[in-house]
């Protein structure tokens, strides 16, 4: 299992960016995937990887979603599949002799026998065969692009397969924690903030816009731009969510 799930949970520093409001709104009421409009009706919000709450340990990839940037906490006892791995290719092929080709290109109930169910690796192995396909390094586009692109919509189809699976086998989410995607959490209450690390102005002296993080040179130089230009309303956010401890791994 250790493979399987990034157990090394301290090892890592999780960070999300948002907006002051999206900030406010995560210190009071918690991360929500679900949200409800004045109307009452239910939506969520998604990326590349579906519905979920998006972290990353790039902090100047996280600042690209809001100018607000937070560290987050994972709760003790979240499994978050890692992405980054890849498939066992003697698993693929075990799995191909098996039950044909068509498990790599079809739903996995589309194709099993009603008496045959994944195995924990089998599925991880499938699961990390469509990501490095779709948004990992083994991604190869055909000459014909058009054919590359169905084959691409065709492997992003089965993640979203895989995405209630993982659910139903007690996974809270996947992703790399490297790559732009990061990694997507199922549910809000699995995560919650540490720290309000920064609030970065749309213009900091006319030189740091926040459309584009690479400018700063570290994340000490971007806790030295909220030190000195923040707003009030922020640095209250900031005392709000230190005064807590957070339940997490760190």
């Amino acid at each position: 299992m250790d493979a399987e799930i990034l157990h090394n949970l301290k090892a890592h520093l999780f960070y999300h960016g948002t907006s002051l409001k999206g900030a406010e709104s995560i210190a009071h009421e918690g991360f929500r995937v679900w949200f409800t409009d004045a109307e009452g009706d239910h939506y969520a919000f998604g990326g590349n990887l579906g519905k979920g709450i998006y972290i990353t340990c790039n902090w100047r990839q996280a600042l690209c979603f809001g100018p607000v940037l937070l560290r987050v906490a994972v709760r003790r006892g979240t499994k978050l599949l890692n992405a980054a791995l890849p498939p066992d290719d003697d698993c693929i092929k075990y799995l191909q002799r098996e039950f044909g080709r068509e498990i790599l290109s079809k739903s996995p109930w589309r194709v099993l026998p009603k008496n045959k169910k994944l195995r924990l690796h089998e599925l991880t192995s499938l699961f990390r065969y469509h990501y490095s396909l779709t948004w990992g390094k083994e991604r190869v586009w055909d000459d014909n692009w058009w054919r590359g692109l169905k084959r691409w919509e065709m492997h992003c189809r089965r993640l979203d397969d895989f995405r209630s699976m993982l659910i139903r086998y007690g996974f809270h989410g996947y992703g790399n924690p490297e790559d732009d995607n990061g990694i997507v959490v199922f549910a809000g209450d699995r995560l919650m903030p540490a720290e309000v690390i920064a609030e970065v102005p749309s213009d900091c002296s006319g030189r740091y816009p926040v459309g584009d993080p690479a400018d700063f040179a570290s994340l000490d130089h971007v806790k030295n731009i909220f030190r000195r230009s923040g707003s009030e309303r922020a640095r209250r956010l900031a005392d709000l969510v230190a005064g807590r401890e957070p339940d997490g791994e760190r």
